[in-house]
């Protein structure tokens, strides 16, 4: 990439004087701009951004401190330094009225050729420097609109996987009720039948036990089509399907549950299934890794939010969670609460647990899942 030079401007309305500058200023990398009055400079530069300017003090017309005002006038955030050429030495309200109009330097002549390429160079330098600055702050926003954009992707990404695997649980739900469990339905119907035409008490006995067992089979193949897709939410609501899980998960593990549920006027499936979600991987990891014996569910509304509050007594989350084979399933809860423009926390639960709240608005504009 070829940088452009940057442009310094030389004002003298004497010729001669003008050509000494630039012949001068010659080897510096910089783009020399030469007017010979103050109309002529102002017209020259109108658009372009200036590094220095170098102004002859006395000249017909508009003089130089007339002219450094007019450069500065539009410049406010960006004032281009301005050094003053002069044939005397100024005096104090001749300094002052320089420094007003952007003055940083005065050089006298006749002038010294290395003191001016001396200066030129500073001003070049510390031209160059702010560039710099300029091009890594450019470069900085650049990445970070990067990473901002990579962040929504991934987003997107997750909440694409969430609304998929839900779609695909739905599926396989209604393939184990509908087939598995009416062919295990058709299998009792006729393990009855044979139980009632058996006159062995061997083989009655031996019918019965399968007619058992069959119903178990029943009831866990309708159990997990409930877990992949819990129909509950959409006949009864948030507040039964969580009282029937955590009804199942106490007879499972012998864990105690207090639950305090308030039920919505509403009806939001998304927004229920989220929470719902929600609900067993944090009860899986209750189950899993708390060593815990009690559990306590809270749902409220509040002020336009739904808030739901899960704490147990077990071990807590220790410094090691984020690392832990547990992170994916905290990460995916965060997920779903971000999803419906939520939020999770996970905090210590005193005197020993944790405790996980999770805020969703009443009404959220949640994907279609």
């Amino acid at each position: 990439m070829v940088k452009e030079l940057p442009n310094v401007l030389l004002v003298d309305d004497i010729n001669s004087n003008l050509i000494y500058l630039k012949l001068v200023l010659k080897g510096t990398e910089a783009n020399l701009i030469e007017a010979e009055s103050g109309a002529e400079a102002l017209k020259k530069i109108e658009g372009l951004p200036l590094s220095l300017a170098i102004l002859d003090v006395q000249m017909a017309g508009m003089n130089g401190y007339e002219l450094a005002i007019e450069i500065n006038k539009n410049r406010l955030t960006e004032s281009v330094p301005i050094i003053f050429l002069t044939a005397a030495f100024p005096n104090n309200e001749q300094i002052i009225t320089g420094y007003e109009a952007g003055a940083v330097d005065y050089i006298i002549k006749p002038l010294n050729r290395k003191i001016l390429i001396s200066k030129v160079n500073i001003f070049l330098q510390l031209f160059r420097q702010k560039q710099l600055i300029v091009e890594s702050h450019e470069e900085l926003k650049r990445s970070e609109m990067e990473v901002q954009r990579g962040k929504e992707q991934l987003q997107q990404l997750n909440h694409h996987l969430i609304n998929a695997r839900e779609d695909e649980r739905a599926a396989i739900s209604l393939m184990i009720h509908d087939e598995l469990g009416q062919a295990m339905t058709a299998l009792k119907i006729d393990l009855r039948w044979v139980r009632e035409s058996s006159h062995s008490e061997m083989v009655g006995q031996k019918l019965d036990k399968m007619v058992a067992n069959t119903n178990e089979i029943i009831r866990k193949v309708q159990r997990i089509s409930s877990e992949l897709h819990p129909k509950l939410l959409t006949d009864l609501g948030l507040a039964d399907a969580i009282e029937w899980y955590c009804g199942e998960q106490r007879d499972r593990t012998g864990l105690i549950f207090k639950l305090s549920l308030e039920e919505a006027w509403d009806k939001d499936f998304k927004r229920d299934l989220a929470l719902f979600r929600i609900l067993q991987e944090a009860l899986t990891n209750v189950i899993r890794h708390a060593n815990a014996t009690k559990v306590e569910i809270t749902i409220r509304y509040e002020q336009g939010n739904i808030c739901m509050i899960l704490s147990d007594d077990g071990v807590g989350m220790g410094e090691g969670i984020p690392e832990s084979s547990r992170s994916m399933g905290l990460f995916g809860m965060r997920e779903r609460a971000l999803q419906c423009e939520g939020s999770l926390e996970i905090a210590q639960n005193l005197p020993h647990g944790t405790k996980i709240t999770v805020n969703l608005p009443d009404k959220t504009n949640i994907p279609t899942i």
